[in-house]
């Protein structure tokens, strides 16, 4: 824990002299990847913060429950959940970074499986697998369809490296009697 704290106190203050010392954000961006690829662990995460991972950055803008979306309703026992999230590339290299609705999941203590996003019913929602160049940023709904009687529900982010190595899980806990 002590390791982890020392790596990002280091990472923060050498960000504040690389900002001081340079209008360049793709070293910022290329400092910024390597931190994150360092990170393990679980953090958790918030509705409306910037989060920076091994390829981009994400913030989630909202979690509602909806009705409907793109004439989709739910199944009966089930509910629709629409999270709207933003991403920016921030992985410089020749070629972009490989997301999509795969990137994010639910998960419950009601049930072993990860929920996935519904296949992409309008233009508004996130892909199913698309490049990410870097600095481009973009909007998406994804929309999740869980069953209405879940005591909890957490949205989860894992990063995973080239060689499968686990990094940071981000998970952001939802309130159900909010939504």
């Amino acid at each position: 824990m002590h390791k982890r704290l020392l790596v990002v106190i280091i990472a923060v203050v050498t960000a504040f002299l690389f900002s001081a010392c340079t209008d360049n954000a793709q070293v910022m961006d290329n400092f910024r990847h390597m931190v994150a690829r360092t990170i393990q662990g679980e953090i958790e995460a918030e509705i409306g913060n910037t989060y920076t991972t091994q390829w981009f950055d994400f913030t989630v803008e909202h979690i509602k429950r909806i009705d409907g979306y793109a004439n989709q309703v739910p199944q009966n026992g089930y509910m629709l959940i629409n999270v709207l999230i933003t991403k920016r590339g921030t992985f410089y290299d020749t070629s972009p970074v490989p997301v999509g609705i795969f990137d994010f999941y639910m998960n419950s203590s009601a049930f072993e499986e990860r929920i996935y996003p519904i296949n992409p019913l309008s233009d508004y929602m996130m892909p199913r697998e698309f490049n990410l160049f870097y600095n481009e940023t973009v909007t998406f709904h994804m929309i999740y369809e869980v069953p209405k009687d879940v005591p909890d529900l957490t949205l989860v982010h894992t990063e995973w490296d080239e060689t499968d190595r686990k990094g940071a899980s981000f998970s952001i806990s939802i309130n159900l009697n909010e939504l």
